[in-house]
């Protein structure tokens, strides 16, 4: 896909990039990320390195280099990590930098995606577009399941709480309420590890009727279960 962006490098970086900034913004001496963001997928005590595009305005008859670092306010991933130097070739007007993630004990495969936001650091007399947004997750180790929750007239009654039974119950996953998502199928992907899950899904006012389900693939964990009343829950193991 990234080849694609060789005959749209112009547009991307002159006009997608630079939606963000003000009418005086000049197009002359801007250097822009590429399309974003990506997600980046990291196994246990390994490491991934991802090569990003940068387009430039203008073509010049020598490399150009520039440097990139992370926003300190928009980061929350705290694993490991480093950037190439960004070099754009002399008489071209695109370019790349790389960057390498290395997993440790502070990235989890249950927890919520962590997020690298990366700029380039300023350089007096250049334009730059706005920053580019990398997610980073570790790799699940076992299997991905998918909770499917469909609300009925009222979704913001319905919740749910996703329990680990190997040892003493703790929940693991939540989801909901889903204010505004009325009649409509909520998926929500989660990793497992092999053990025995139950889930618990809640109506607030008591009367029922959203529907769920858990899956992984074309196998069934969890059978569709429509509510009747304020809470049903379901138990299946995992191989």
């Amino acid at each position: 896909m990234k080849k694609y962006y060789k005959y749209i490098a112009m547009f991307t970086a002159v006009v997608m990039f630079n939606c963000e900034h003000d009418d005086s913004t000049s197009l002359s001496d801007y250097v822009g990320f590429e399309l974003g963001p990506t997600k980046v997928i990291v196994e246990q005590d390994q490491s991934s390195t991802l090569e990003i595009m940068v387009y430039a305005s203008e073509v010049s008859g020598q490399d150009r280099t520039y440097t990139v670092e992370a926003d300190a306010d928009a980061t929350t991933l705290t694993s490991p990590y480093s950037f190439s130097t960004v070099t754009i070739p002399a008489n071209t007007n695109e370019g790349s930098f790389t960057v390498t993630i290395t997993d440790d004990e502070t990235m989890n495969y249950y927890e919520a995606d962590k997020s690298l936001y990366v700029n380039f650091t300023g350089v007096e007399g250049l334009d730059f577009s706005t920053g580019y947004l990398i997610t980073v997750a570790e790799a699940c180790p076992n299997i991905y399941a998918t909770i499917s929750i469909t609300t009925d007239d009222w979704p913001e009654e319905t919740s749910w709480d996703l329990y680990d039974l190997s040892g003493t119950p703790t929940v693991i996953f939540s989801g909901g309420t889903y204010d505004g998502l009325a009649n409509t199928t909520i998926d929500t992907e989660v990793c497992l590890l092999a053990g025995s899950y139950g889930i618990a899904v809640l109506d607030s006012y008591g009367d029922g009727g959203s529907t769920y389900t858990v899956t992984s693939g074309s196998t069934v964990y969890v059978e569709p279960v429509t509510l009747t009343s304020s809470s049903s829950s379901s138990t299946f193991t995992v191989d």
